[in-house]
């Protein structure tokens, strides 16, 4: 899937949030399942050792995030 797809499908759900058309919740559900579909095209990428080591703080800071407010709700 190209970076346009990927683009365009963000965009498709910030519009539908925008209009009123997804609450809160399945805005962030497809935000995560749009999460896993970028996930899956880097995996699959030749992506360099510098660009990977940029990126690393980033997704560490947003795992880390979401760990800790699961262990605040419960679970």
């Amino acid at each position: 899937m190209s970076s346009q797809t990927l683009t365009a499908k963000l965009k498709d759900l910030k519009e539908a949030r925008k209009r009123g058309d997804l609450n809160p919740r399945e805005f962030y559900i497809k935000l995560l399942n749009l999460t896993c579909e970028v996930m899956q095209e880097l995996i699959d990428e030749d992506i360099s050792d510098e660009d990977v080591k940029k990126q690393i703080p980033l997704i560490l800071a947003f795992i880390e995030d979401q760990i800790d407010k699961l262990g605040q709700r419960g679970h």
